[in-house]
């Protein structure tokens, strides 16, 4: 009998040790639970699924076998669930690799078709991971991202905030298309984009895709496509950062979003101001200059329904800044308005959608004119442009077998003047003259197409093209109408072979001048750049080949390309004075940009990811007719080499990443002056977060670490970048 008992008793004790509980929680490496992962326990060849609650929390009653754990946009992870496992456990999903990572806004909508386009992204958790302190900052990791100068968005005018990829450049226009849920953040007016427009907290993840887009998008994606995607609200969320630092800056930005029968709402905002930094070297800086500071206010709020065959919603957004820009004088303030709508549905067997956005903006900026020895300022300029804008596109997809097609058409609008006061010296007195108008109507109406082919497992193609038309009315009598009809075709493959996926693409694409170009004039320092009513259409033509290498968490991906931009506006300097610098505006020859973007992603640990990428690049002007003064000179803000690399490491209950970025010398000048040339630079940024309790996380950043004086910028008095910058605060992720 009490061998029996014993032995009873050591078979309960057996069972109950393999059936104890074990409990845990799904999150990214921002330490947000991630309520949409699969888990499932693996043991003796079957699955068996396990329940996941709202915050990511679940509960195991099983030792044996092993825990698989996926979600979108995330790399799959393997854990045993030996008798050695800790509990609770905490499961920390990594971001997918960019092998892995599915692009939408290469196919413009939710209907994945082959595209063979090279593309980065960027999950909420890299950018909440990012010491960087601003989401331009933080892109300058990703291949061939270049702004018009170094500067941060934190302290650079808005009109040089525009963006480059792969070297098609020549002047401070974007020659990329960046977007918000499909919305264009691209100004109207002049094509600058304000990086803040949509709150930190409301990112779920940015796209980017290099290489000439235009038969999808038309006129403002010569260089690529870059798309910011907000959370939706397809359950209950709430995301908010709480942080200050530096140089007298805080942060806040915050997100909500719900359900709730058919309906959904959401709501974010931010607001950041910061007294800023001196942005002009400090061993020429005089009594007239002063750091560059910022403040603005953004947010959106937004209501739609669903229903079986069709969705519907609507946005309201506004966005709200003031700069100072290094001098007392030199200030510039935006008010921003806008609502989109978009609907959707089913029919003819596949899906369709229309977008419709509308709104205006107000934009107010001075210049001046500064002393030698900066110790005096005067007003020489005060701009007022309000723009009114409206657009409007629509498209059907389906797929046919194992193929694919989408069709579509969008139209733009857009009203914008200038209203411009001149001050000059009479009798020793600043006095103005004017207002002087300018400016006008710009119109573009397109369509376009797509076929995806899937000719085997292996073998993908597709054929797009698309038609524009564009028509410039100056609000000027005197000038004539501008109008002209292009073609943007592409054509581009993948083929696939074991591990190693090969990809290339053909294209052509045009950039149509803004408004900006064609009629405003702008100073910076002592260089004056006039605009030229009669610039012509920018046509590219070029092409891309890479192989992309996958397996057991290493990735690597080369891709080459050559692209030929003919008549390239580019800032063309026509007179130099010891006080003033004279360029204007006009169609050079053409830019031969090639290159290579080389990229890794290593997987050498659950715990453990380690990125990096290198581009070289050789952009060029070419020609003897138009500008035969820039024959072989290299194009203004295009390093040759740029680069960047991170590191994140999530042992239990936190998170620490390291980024470092950086270019080899670029020039500020057409003419690729000796003192206008900016030196070789290298940022090393550090982050640290902790978990406080399952919502709460403390973080801690060091960005610049050891404080690199950089150039940013040559007007021929050189500006320097943000110094070191300590930041601390609180994120809040509910579930």
């Amino acid at each position: 009998m009490p061998t029996v008992f014993i032995a009873t008793l050591a078979l309960l004790a057996s069972m109950l040790q393999g059936t104890t509980e074990i409990r845990g929680v799904v999150v990214d490496v921002s330490g947000a639970p991630v309520p949409d992962a699969k888990v499932v326990v693996v043991a003796n060849g079957q699955e068996q699924p396990v329940p996941l609650s709202a915050d990511g929390s679940f509960t195991l009653t099983s030792r044996g076998g092993e825990l698989r754990v996926s979600a979108p946009g995330f790399a799959d992870i393997t854990l045993p669930l030996g008798d050695s496992i800790a509990t609770p456990l905490r499961v920390v999903l990594q971001p997918a690799s960019f092998a892995d990572s599915v692009v939408v806004t290469a196919d413009r909508g939710s209907t994945r078709l082959p595209s063979g386009a090279s593309a980065t992204v960027l999950s909420a958790a890299e950018l909440t991971n990012s010491a960087a302190g601003a989401l331009d900052d933080a892109l300058r990791v990703t291949p061939g991202f270049t702004l018009f100068r170094r500067a941060s968005s934190r302290t650079a005018n808005p009109t040089t905030q525009g963006v480059t990829l792969r070297g098609v450049s020549g002047s401070g226009a974007s020659r990329t298309l960046v977007l918000a849920d499909g919305v264009p953040l691209n100004d109207p007016f002049g094509s600058w984009v304000y990086w803040n427009r949509v709150p930190v907290a409301a990112i779920d993840r940015v796209e980017v895709v290099r290489g000439g887009a235009g038969d999808l998008y038309g006129a403002d994606a010569l260089g690529g496509v870059i798309q910011l995607l907000t959370f939706s609200p397809t359950r209950p969320r709430f995301r908010a950062s709480l942080d200050g630092g530096s140089h007298d800056t805080g942060r806040a930005s915050l997100f909500g979003g719900t359900r709730f029968g058919d309906w959904t709402a959401t709501a974010s905002g931010e607001w950041v101001k910061t007294d800023g930094v001196l942005t002009i070297d400090p061993a020429v800086a005089g009594p007239v200059d002063v750091p560059a500071d910022s403040d603005y206010r953004t947010g959106f709020a937004s209501i739609g329904t669903q229903h079986d065959n069709w969705r519907a919603s609507v946005r309201l957004s506004g966005y709200a800044e003031d700069r100072g820009n290094g001098t007392p004088v030199q200030v510039n303030t935006t008010d921003w308005r806008q609502v989109s709508g978009e609907v959707g549905g089913n029919v003819g067997g596949g899906a369709w959608e229309a977008h419709v956005a509308g709104g205006s903006q107000d934009y107010y900026q001075t210049f001046s004119a500064v002393s030698a020895d900066r110790t005096t300022e005067r007003l020489t300029t005060v701009q007022t442009t309000p723009s009114d804008f409206v657009s409007g596109s629509g498209q059907w997809s389906r797929p046919l077998g194992r193929h694919s097609i989408l069709l579509g058409g969008e139209a733009r609008h857009t009203e914008s003047t200038v209203q411009e006061f001149r001050y000059a010296l009479v009798s020793g007195i600043n006095t103005p003259s004017g207002p002087f108008l300018v400016g006008g109507t710009e119109r573009i109406a397109a369509a376009y197409g797509r076929i995806g082919i899937a000719a085997t497992d292996a073998l993908t193609m597709s054929i797009g093209l698309r038609g524009d038309f564009w028509r410039s009315d100056p609000v000027q009598q005197d000038l004539a109408t501008k109008s002209v009809s292009f073609f943007s075709p592409r054509f581009s493959t993948a083929y696939r072979v074991g591990d190693v996926t090969f990809q290339g693409a053909v294209y052509r694409a045009y950039r149509t001048p803004t408004l900006n170009e064609l009629h405003r004039g702008f100073r910076a320092g002592n260089v004056q750049t006039n605009p030229n009513v009669l610039l012509d259409p920018e046509r590219l033509t070029g092409g891309e080949g890479g192989m992309l290498f996958s397996r057991n968490g290493i990735s690597f991906r080369a891709t080459g390309f050559a692209n030929t931009l003919k008549g390239a506006i580019a800032n063309v300097t026509l007179t130099t004075t010891p006080a003033l610098i004279t360029r204007i505006r006009r169609n050079s020859d053409e830019i031969r940009a090639n290159g290579v973007e080389l990229e890794t992603d290593l997987r050498l640990h659950p715990t453990l990811t380690i990125n990096g990428q290198t581009t070289f690049t050789s952009s060029h002007y070419h020609g003897s007719i138009a500008t035969p003064e820039l024959a072989g000179n290299r194009v203004p803000q295009v390093p040759i080499v740029q680069f960047g690399a991170g590191i994140t490491w999530t042992p239990e209950l936190v998170t620490l990443s390291a980024q470092v970025r950086g270019s080899s010398s670029q020039f500020d000048d057409d003419l690729n002056t000796p003192a206008f040339e900016l030196n070789p630079y290298a940022v090393l940024d550090l982050s640290a977060a902790r978990q406080i309790a399952r919502s709460l996380q403390g973080f801690f950043a060091v960005e610049n670490l050891f404080n690199e004086d950089y150039d940013t910028g040559r007007t021929p008095l050189r500006t320097v970048g943000w110094p070191r910058t300590v930041r601390a605060g609180i994120r809040i992720a509910l579930p």
